[in-house]
């Protein structure tokens, strides 16, 4: 589908606002889309995602060896971090060139992948080492933070594309 020039700029002007002049070495530092600022706001996101199990944790008494409770609470702490999530990277991260509709849409497949595939993938290691269990935390969360940057930032928010029409609108 073909849009138009006002439909670009409406989506352009949605997304992006004009960076203050004191925050322009952060844009130099780790600029909309990459992965340093992925991972800042990934970061961010985590420190809630590990208060949400901490309180959950707290509240249901889990121990070391309950993986499928564990599982469970690593779930419902993804999906909340997870809504959160969306609207920070489509702020923040990321120059979206869809609408709001498409991106909620597109990301809720993905990010019901990411939500089951994490939340095994963290029961099978609680379940099958001795590891450390925030640290298992800590390696999960980083192996499918750095598959949801890749689908965030070309499949949900088109982030590539957004930056040639702004190219284009120059």
């Amino acid at each position: 589908m073909r849009r138009t020039s006002l439909q670009i700029q409406h989506i352009l002007r949605e997304s992006s606002a004009s960076v203050p002049e004191r925050f322009v070495w952060f844009e130099r530092l780790a600029p909309r889309g990459g992965i340093i600022r992925y991972g800042l706001v990934g970061c961010f996101n985590t420190l809630i995602f590990a208060l949400l199990i901490a309180i959950l944790t707290f509240l249901f008494g889990v121990e070391r060896q309950d993986s499928s409770l564990w599982t469970l609470i690593w779930g419902i702490s993804w999906f909340i971090s997870g809504v959160l999530a969306h609207w920070i990277h489509r702020k923040f991260t990321f120059t979206p060139s869809t609408n709001l509709t498409y991106s909620v849409s597109t990301g809720t497949p993905v990010y019901v992948i990411a939500l089951l595939g994490s939340s095994v993938t963290f029961g099978l290691l609680v379940e099958f080492t001795k590891l450390w269990v925030p640290l298992l935390g800590i390696v999960n969360v980083g192996l499918w933070g750095f598959f949801q940057w890749v689908l965030n930032r070309t499949l949900i928010f088109r982030h590539d594309r957004a930056i040639r029409w702004e190219r284009e609108q120059e």
